[in-house]
C-alpha cells in the first residue's frame, strides 16, 4: 500500500474492518431470527369431524405457550379426525409471509393407541389464484407427516420438505405454476391426527412451534459487501487511478468468459447429444448411456436444491399383445407408444426405453406434484389413443422426486411405485413418497 494516497489507505482499511465485522456478526448468528407461534400472538381452536356429521368428542386446554387437544375418536363419518387449528391472523386472506424462513421446529407429544403413529402438519396458504374466502378447503395444503412420539423434544424440518397434497391440486385444478409449496401468505396452521385413526382416545400436546430464518442470507450479505467494495473501487479508480481502468476491464472480461464457460458446462451436463446411443426400435435414448449423465445431474440437483423427478412407465399386459397379434405388431405398438410420449415431453426432459415394454422420463427442475400431473396426462393420452385391431392399450406409472440419495435408490423408489400401480389394477399413476414428503 506504499503507492496509495493516505485517503485511499484509510478507505481500504475501513472496508477491511467493516467487512470482517459484518461477516463475523453473520457467522456468530447475528442474522438469525425466529417466529414463535403462541396463543398470545395467534388463536387456537378445535376442528373435528362433527362438521361432517361425525361423532368425535374433542376438548382443548390452552396455556401461555401451547395447547392440549384430547379427542375420543368415533368412526361414524368416513374420515374421523380431530385437529388443532391455529389462526395466525384475524383474516384468512391476510396471513404471514414465511417464505424467508428456512425451517420449522415442532415439539409435540402424541398419545395414540398405535406406537409410532404419525400426525399431519398443514401450513395453509391463501392465494387468490386458487383460494376464496367462502371455501376453507381452497387454501393450499403445504403438508408433512411425522411420528412425534412422547417427550422426544423439538424436531426441526426444512420448509422445503413440505409437499402440496396431490388430491387438493386435482380437486381445485390448480395450474402447474401454482402447484408447488407456497409460504408467502400463511394464515392457518393445522396439527391433525393421522390418516388412519381408530376408535380410541387421542391427545395432541403442542409444546412449541417456531419458524427459523435469517434477516439476511449469506449470499445477500456477500453481494452487499461486494457491492460496497466495487462502488468504492470505482470511486477510487475515477478520482486517483485512471490508469487502472484498462486492467479492471480486462479482469471483467475474463470473469465474463469464466461465467460463460461454467454456464456452457452446466447446460452440457443436462443435455444428451441428439445422435448418441438411441434405441433402434423406438428411436428413444438407450438406458446404458444414461448412467454418467444421471450421476452428474442428480448430484447437481441435490447440491443446488433443484427439484428433479422421474416417471417410470410400463405398458399393461404387453405379453398378451404379442401373444394375440405377434411380435411385429408388438413392435409397432412400442414405436407408436414412444412416439405419443415423445410429442409430450419437454426439451429439457430425457425420455428413454428402459427395457422391453418399460420406459422412463427424467424431468430436471420439476417437483413431484408437477411430474405426477405430467404422468397423468400421458396415461390419459395412451388410454384415449386408437390402436390397430381395436386393441385397448394402457400403461401404469410410478413417479418419484429425488431426495438426498443415490440415483439407483431414486430409480428403485419409482419402480416400486410402478409395481404398486400394477397391484392396484393398472392404468394408473402411483407416487413414491419419501420420508421427508410424508
Amino acid at each position: 500500500m506504499a503507492g496509495l494516497t493516505r485517503p485511499v489507505r484509510y478507505t481500504v482499511l475501513f472496508l477491511v474492518v467493516f467487512t470482517c465485522i459484518a461477516y463475523t456478526w453473520f457467522l456468530l448468528g447475528g442474522a438469525k431470527r425466529e417466529y414463535v407461534v403462541t396463543p398470545v400472538n395467534s388463536t387456537y381452536r378445535i376442528i373435528d369431524d362433527t362438521a361432517q356429521n361425525g361423532a368425535t368428542e374433542s376438548k382443548m386446554e390452552v396455556n401461555k405457550t401451547g395447547a392440549l387437544l384430547e379427542c375420543n375418536i368415533v368412526k361414524k363419518s368416513q374420515w374421523p379426525f380431530c385437529e388443532i387449528a391455529i389462526s395466525l391472523t384475524d383474516h384468512v386472506d391476510k396471513g404471514i409471509d414465511l417464505s424467508d424462513y428456512e425451517s420449522v421446529g415442532i415439539d409435540i407429544d402424541y398419545d395414540s393407541p398405535v406406537e409410532g403413529e404419525r400426525i399431519r402438519i398443514y401450513l395453509r396458504n391463501y392465494d387468490p389464484a386458487y383460494a376464496n374466502l367462502t371455501d376453507p378447503i381452497s387454501l393450499k395444503f403445504n403438508a408433512i407427516e411425522y411420528a412425534p412420539g412422547e417427550n422426544e423434544g423439538l424436531k426441526t424440518f426444512p420448509l422445503r420438505s413440505f409437499q402440496v397434497l396431490s388430491w387438493w391440486i386435482a380437486d381445485y385444478e390448480v395450474p402447474v405454476e401454482k402447484s408447488n409449496r407456497q409460504f408467502d401468505n400463511v394464515s392457518i396452521i393445522e396439527i391433525a391426527t393421522g390418516s388412519y385413526v381408530k376408535e380410541a382416545y387421542y391427545a395432541i400436546k403442542l409444546k412449541k412451534l417456531v419458524f427459523y430464518g435469517e434477516w439476511i442470507s449469506e449470499e445477500t450479505l456477500v453481494k452487499l459487501l461486494l457491492s460496497l467494495w466495487v462502488i468504492t473501487a470505482i470511486t477510487v479508480i475515477i478520482s486517483d487511478r485512471i490508469y487502472l481502468h484498462k486492467q479492471i476491464k480486462l479482469t471483467e472480461e475474463r470473469t465474463q468468459r469464466l461465467r460463460e464457460a461454467n454456464r456452457a458446462l452446466y447446460e452440457k451436463s443436462l443435455v444428451f447429444e441428439e445422435l448418441a446411443f438411441t434405441d433402434p426400435l423406438t428411436r428413444t435414448r438407450n438406458r446404458h448411456e444414461i448412467n454418467d449423465w444421471l450421476s452428474e445431474v442428480t448430484a447437481h440437483s441435490i447440491d443446488g436444491g433443484i427439484p428433479f423427478s422421474m416417471v417410470f412407465i410400463d405398458i399393461d399386459h404387453f405379453k398378451q399383445v404379442n401373444d394375440l397379434h405377434g411380435h411385429r405388431y408388438g413392435d409397432n405398438v412400442l414405436r407408436r407408444f414412444a412416439s405419443l410420449i415423445n410429442k409430450r415431453v419437454r426439451k429439457s426432459d430425457v425420455f428413454a426405453r428402459w427395457g422391453g415394454e418399460e420406459f422412463v422420463i427424467f424431468c430436471p427442475a420439476t417437483p413431484l406434484g408437477a411430474a405426477a400431473e405430467f404422468a397423468e396426462s400421458i396415461r390419459d393420452c395412451i388410454e384415449q389413443a386408437e390402436w390397430d385391431h381395436d386393441m385397448k392399450i394402457t400403461c401404469s406409472m410410478g413417479v418419484a422426486e429425488l431426495e438426498n440419495e443415490e440415483y439407483n435408490h431414486f430409480i428403485e423408489r419409482a419402480d416400486k411405485a410402478l409395481l404398486k400401480a400394477k397391484e392396484r389394477g393398472r392404468n394408473r399413476v402411483e407416487i413414491a413418497w419419501n420420508e421427508s414428503q410424508l
